[in-house]
């Protein structure tokens, strides 16, 4: 077992310390209705977080309880968060997008106690109060007039009563619940040791100062965004705003009114910012569009020497990201190499990493240093990871789970001696960096005994224009074998038909191996079932198809 590379330290020394040092600095930002600003310093989360942490100690919770948060992005979020970890209770956070069934599910599961929750999501928790026998205190994160619950602004410290409960390194933090599509949601648990290792190892990835203006727009509910998108930022003094938008153009206005420098994204919010950049260009006249497109590739071919120019020749793309923007760290599915490439060659960094919810979640990263396109980076420090005989990825670290919460019997099925067993497959270069092929429960065994990884396929048909979203599986012929199937939402913005898509694949198909070629594919009408962090549900889809649904 390789020496851990961080120094212990507990999440509320981090707090103490930051509130001294960084004190009156803006810690975390949200745009109100009227587009002003709510601005929380270092100082005032500090004071809220004992506030709320006195109140729940009175209300009754002990070391090892459970509570939930249940609410969008916001700095009152972040204030039930370390007010939880300050009263040592086990923080359960909710992703908003579950249904009502799945969150009684996790509530009842973990015995939930107390739950932080917005005027948004209230009614659906005041309907499952009835059949949510463990919930004992419901507390309301807006101003209101309701008399049945707590409002957070009304928890306040009164002198002499206790502020904290003391932790330990090997306790439980969080459970968090994995998505339910294929089975019932697994409760995963992360200690201290997991939150501050993967704290300390992304702060030295991303390098966070004190000047950095960080942009939050992944679900609080995402181990990425807990760890690396408010945790690390806040432990080097950074000031962390929150997106009201995912829309490219309230995006961007709110990048230049903060001067945002850094954000974690997934793949879908990269491609969306790159066709976006690239939809611009499209409307400059032809010499203008010729020169971009010779200054992008002298920028690429820089790159190979590890040159970059892009910042100074195409200063008028990051003036529309505010200026000051430095770095994407990207995870939560495979980016595809040519975007990759692009947005570098363009004059920004990619960061891109590897990790699971079960691993807190991040294995590999890319780094300043140490960086390959199409790869997601080397192991962190003090991280060890193997491949097994059948491609599949193993890890063993301080950022390996304690377990899954109330299954010992899964735990040990995913934990052997130590090593997580992924569920990826992939390898590891000459270099040292980390390759992902696919999911192992997605491969495609077709009746040649040929295996093919649905995400290469996926990635070759993202090159038409004509395809907004595609997920490739395997579907059994009427001989018995798999082949190679796509569910495709196409593109609204042009005019299609199913010939025209059709064609599309045909055309793209002739990139592929014959033997990885798309054989018949199905229309589907919107956006395809998506996680909280914009991963595919397959398996939704397989149960849809299946049912002839579609």
């Amino acid at each position: 077992m390789k020496k851990e590379t961080f120094t212990y330290l507990s999440i509320t020394d981090i707090l103490e310390t930051i509130n001294k040092h960084y004190g009156s600095k803006p810690a975390l930002r949200a745009k109100r209705e009227d587009g002003s600003f709510q601005e929380l310093s270092y100082l005032e989360l500090g004071r809220r977080t004992v506030d709320v942490s006195s109140a729940l100690i009175k209300l009754g919770v002990k070391k090892g309880d459970k509570v939930a948060i249940f609410s969008e992005n916001r700095p009152e979020w972040v204030v039930s968060f370390f007010a939880i970890i300050s009263c040592a209770g086990i923080i359960v956070p909710l992703d908003i997008k579950l249904s009502g069934k799945e969150i009684q599910f996790i509530l009842n599961d973990s015995k939930t106690k107390v739950i932080f929750v917005s005027e948004r999501y209230f009614s659906l928790i005041d309907k499952l109060r009835n059949i949510l026998p463990h919930l004992k205190h419901v507390i309301l994160l807006d101003d209101s007039s309701r008399s049945n619950v707590a409002l957070l602004k009304d928890l306040k410290l009164k002198e002499g009563e206790q502020k904290y409960i003391p932790v330990s390194r090997d306790d439980v933090s969080m459970i968090v619940y994995t998505s339910g599509t294929t089975s019932v949601a697994k409760g995963v648990e992360l200690t201290y040791k997991n939150l501050l290792f993967q704290v300390i190892s992304l702060s030295e990835v991303v390098h966070y100062t004190p000047h950095d203006e960080f942009l939050s727009i992944l679900p609080l509910n995402h181990m990425l965004e807990v760890t690396g998108g408010l945790i690390a930022p806040l432990y080097k003094g950074a000031c962390v705003t929150y997106a009201d938008s995912l829309k490219t153009k309230e995006m961007f206005s709110l990048m230049k009114k903060t001067h945002i420098t850094s954000m974690i994204c997934v793949p879908l919010i990269l491609k969306m910012l790159h066709d976006g950049i690239m939809k611009k260009v499209s409307k400059f006249s032809p010499f203008r569009q010729k020169t971009f497109n010779i200054l992008l590739a002298f920028s690429k071919i820089l790159l190979r020497f590890n040159i970059r120019i892009g910042r100074f020749l195409f200063r008028f793309i990051h003036k529309e990201f505010g200026g000051n923007f430095r770095s994407f760290v990207s995870g939560g599915a495979t980016l595809n190499i040519d975007i990759e490439i692009s947005l570098n060659a363009l004059g920004f960094r990619i960061l891109q990493g590897y990790g699971l919810t079960e691993t807190a979640p991040v294995i590999s990263a890319n780094t300043y240093k140490d960086n390959r396109f199409g790869s997601v980076g080397k192991p962190l420090p003090g991280v060890e990871v193997n491949i097994s005989n059948g491609r599949e990825i193993l890890t063993y670290g301080p950022h390996v789970m304690k377990g899954y919460f109330k299954d010992p019997e899964k735990t040990k099925e995913v934990i052997k001696d130590g090593w997580l067993h992924t569920g990826d497959l992939g390898y590891l270069d000459k270099g040292g960096f980390l390759h992902i092929k696919g999911r192992s429960k997605n491969l495609i065994v077709l009746g040649t005994g040929k295996k093919v990884y649905p995400e290469e396929i996926e990635e070759a048909m993202k090159n038409s224009p004509y395809i907004k979203e595609i997920c490739v599986l395997g579907r059994k012929s009427h001989k018995g074998y798999e082949e190679v199937h796509a569910v495709i939402a196409p593109n609204s913005s042009y005019h299609f038909s199913k010939q025209k898509i059709s064609q599309e694949i045909t055309r793209l198909n002739k990139s592929l191996p014959p033997y990885k070629r798309i054989r018949n594919f199905e229309i589907w009408q919107g956006e395809l079932p998506k996680t909280a962090t914009q991963k595919i549900k397959r398996q939704a889809i397989v149960s849809i198809i299946n049912n002839h649904d579609l």
